[in-house]
């Protein structure tokens, strides 16, 4: 073997090393990773716990589910039932919904709110049926106005999405 063939030898060898390395650094950053996603998910389900536990106990009184609410939004006239504007309970919207709502309504008894009336039907669509679009842009809008009303379902339901679609990108780039 000739000196040259030897040097390159060795660096291959020192490189294969530093690889061999890296990898074994990167599998431990994952590992910790992982733990810290599982406290963060359990911190996540006993906060839902002691959440369904304070909507159980708090004192809310809603108006009855079947009473009409109208919502300009926007711009945008928009006509839906108490029921659906409380489905998350501490929601701005189901504020609306309360015997002393936080907004007035005018003289035909239509709440004004200065939002985009584009996103909030999809936020409506949401309320109604559980169902998200599947623009990734469109969620994110979703997602800033659902911290607007305070629509924490909403939001978890988007992160949820999201998450997932991380975990399927993530999975088909490593299968790659």
């Amino acid at each position: 073997m000739s000196y040259a063939q030897g040097y390159k030898n060795t660096d291959i060898q020192r490189l294969w090393e530093r690889l061999d390395a890296e990898e074994r650094q990167l599998k431990l950053e994952k590992k910790k990773l992982r733990e810290i996603w599982v406290k963060i998910s359990k911190m996540h389900r006993k906060n839902e716990e002691a959440r369904s536990q304070f909507e159980k106990d708090s004192m809310l009184t809603f108006v009855p589910e079947e009473t009409q609410v109208m919502l300009n939004v926007g711009g945008q006239v928009f006509q839906t039932t108490a029921g659906v504007l409380c489905k998350d309970k501490f929601s701005i919207l189901a504020a609306l919904c309360t015997q002393s709502p936080p907004l007035e309504q005018d003289d035909e008894g239509v709440f004004f709110v200065e939002r985009d009336w584009w996103v909030f039907r999809y936020i409506l669509q949401f309320l109604r049926n559980d169902t998200l679009p599947r623009d990734s842009g469109l969620l994110e809008e979703m997602y800033t106005e659902a911290s607007f009303y305070r629509l924490n379902s909403l939001r978890r339901a988007i992160e949820v999405r999201c998450s997932t679609l991380t975990v399927k990108t993530t999975t088909q780039i490593e299968g790659a």
